[in-house]
């Protein structure tokens, strides 16, 4: 199963310029077309060559009247020989465009073009959804560095007495008016204790120690948390990006937690790939995880697994397109892997998976 990676959309002269009924004309309109014409072409051949054989019986008779009427029908043998040889002629043309026309070759010539055009297409798609991610998460990455070094963070953790907790409560109430894209921010202590959430105040007491995103926070520049349903959310669909918080010595004093709005962000981006809306009843556009897991649905099937042969090998590729079977229907795949976007990189996959029709 071939893999196609090329990194640019090949245009077909013209092809985007056809009108059919009012409206473009795909390449597989153009194939059918095609063959309708081939197909009414050989018809109308062959009652081209029925019509030859009524002439050539007509000479035929036409010369053996002229040779019986003797010297008064030589000006008639005349006529009827030149009618034989037209005859000929004709039964000449029709064989040799009935033996060029292929009408098969021609279609499947143009169906294979079609592919690599609504692959190249697909995956350029693919590439975009991914890069917006990207930028997206890079963003929700700084975010979460950047108010880990608040000094109301800080001072709460430092304190933990009750006017700077209700301070830091009222800071992270503002920056989430001003942030929509969060359900909520937590900060917690070194222990794993929530000490303060900007919505949810039944959070606090909360112990978060054994949660991925708090470990991870200790673990690099920043902690994170794949798209799950967090109990940090009211178990809505939610991604945490999360930030070690140090005093003024470099001492860890605790942990804060973003938690964003995952399923609201992703989904608008599957739902919303610019094509017809007709092409988008069968394509399904995906965010996975580097085993197939899906993130973000169109088809809203969230934690499924994409399987299909050679989902590895396009996977490795940064972008490009394969067509196989995707459960048991046959189907473009086409890919784009996350690039990063600055110091970020996600890592995970886009797809498109376009059923042939």
């Amino acid at each position: 199963m071939q893999v196609r990676t090329s990194a640019t959309t090949t245009a077909i002269p013209g092809v985007d310029s056809i009108k059919s009924r009012g409206k473009e004309a795909t390449l597989e309109e153009i194939a059918d077309l095609a063959y309708r014409l081939t197909d009414n072409t050989v018809k109308a051949i062959e009652e081209i060559e029925k019509i030859n054989e009524e002439i050539h019986l007509l000479a035929v008779n036409a010369l053996i009247e002229a040779a019986r009427a003797g010297e008064a029908g030589k000006t008639f043998s005349v006529v009827a020989s030149y009618m034989s040889e037209l005859n000929k002629k004709v039964e000449s043309i029709t064989r040799r465009i009935k033996s060029e026309m292929n009408m098969q070759e021609l279609s499947s010539a143009i169906r294979e073009q079609s592919i690599i055009v609504k692959g190249n297409r697909l995956a350029d798609i693919a590439l975009t959804n991914i890069d917006i991610v990207d930028r997206s998460l890079y963003e929700r990455a700084s975010d979460v560095t950047w108010w880990a070094h608040d000094s109301y963070v800080i001072e709460a953790l430092k304190s933990k007495n009750r006017d700077s907790i209700r301070n830091l409560e009222k800071r992270l109430t503002i920056i989430l008016d001003a942030y929509t894209v969060y359900h909520d921010i937590v900060v917690c202590d070194v222990d794993g204790n929530v000490i303060a959430s900007g919505k949810n105040p039944t959070l606090k007491g909360k112990n978060c120690k054994d949660a991925e995103w708090f470990k991870t926070a200790f673990k690099s520049r920043f902690g994170f948390e794949c798209a799950n349903y967090s109990p940090l959310a009211d178990n809505r669909l939610a991604l945490i990006f999360s930030s070690v918080i140090r005093d003024d010595a470099g001492s860890a004093i605790g942990v804060l937690a973003n938690i964003f709005k995952w399923k609201e962000f992703a989904q608008r981006i599957v739902e919303s790939i610019p094509l017809p809306e007709k092409e988008k009843r069968y394509t399904r556009a995906c965010i996975t995880n580097s085993e197939g897991l899906v993130l973000a649905d169109s088809a809203g099937r969230i934690f499924d697994t994409i399987e299909f042969n050679g989902r590895n090998e396009l996977f490795n590729n940064a972008r490009g397109f394969m067509v196989g079977e995707v459960k048991g229907k046959r189907c473009i795949v086409a890919h784009a892997l996350s690039q990063g976007y600055e110091n970020y990189y996600s890592g995970l996959h886009s797809l498109l998976i376009q059923e042939l029709l």
